[in-house]
């Protein structure tokens, strides 16, 4: 008697690897979506169609929206903080380290207005929502970290005056940074924020006035 056919075992994606797909999608869809629309008015339903997955897919990665957004902004910082700190490599100057991270993160913007759309809402949002904001607060040593370090090591190089504290320069760069970054998500003008930095450059370098 003739021996039966085994049927044939088709390879797909392993589903680890698919997992990860869908996961980064995710947190993709959901980065856009928080960024456009702002916490209170994005829902799952809205992320998980624009997923191409359903609700309940949401809810085996993370427990509720507020979980989803505090994910989506740990990527965001370490997509962010991880530029930053490979272009400031290859300087040992505070102008030049913080020109090298203001040139980032023009690119970064240019690539992907969302990112900068999502991280100008972080802060009103973690004040309309404490529950965010009590999540949040340990995703905030990446951001803390990173300046405060670019102010430690200009004060323990030498060059700053005597009269300015790290803690006070560690501000003005904060400053500038989330101001261009809500600056160019206002305008939706990568160009203007492109330029605004050249300009901001030439400030730092001297060489912008007569």
């Amino acid at each position: 008697m003739p021996r039966k056919a085994q049927p044939v075992k088709r390879l797909g994606r392993p589903k680890d690897v698919a997992s990860a797909e869908t996961h980064e999608r995710l947190l993709q869809v959901a980065r856009r979506a928080f960024a456009r629309d702002g916490f209170d008015a994005t829902t799952n339903r809205h992320i998980a169609d624009a997923a191409g997955i359903t609700t309940g897919a949401i809810y085996h990665y993370y427990p509720s929206k507020a979980d989803l957004y505090v994910a989506v902004y740990a990527e965001v910082q370490g997509i962010v903080y991880g530029a930053f700190e490979k272009a400031i490599a290859p300087y040992d100057t505070l102008v030049a380290r913080f020109g090298a991270v203001l040139d980032t993160a023009v690119e970064l913007n240019r690539e992907d207005p969302s990112i900068a759309g999502f991280v100008v809402g972080v802060a009103s949002e973690a004040q309309r929502h404490p529950e965010l904001r009590d999540l949040l607060r340990a995703s905030n040593a990446v951001t803390t970290g990173f300046l405060q370090g670019l102010a430690a090591d200009a004060k323990a190089r030498g060059e700053l005056q005597d009269d300015i504290t790290a803690a006070a320069l560690e501000d003005l760069l904060n400053a500038v940074l989330s101001g261009l970054a809500r600056f160019s998500n206002q305008t939706g003008d990568s160009v203007r924020h492109a330029d605004a930095v050249a300009v901001l450059k030439r400030f730092l370098a001297g060489t912008l006035m007569k």
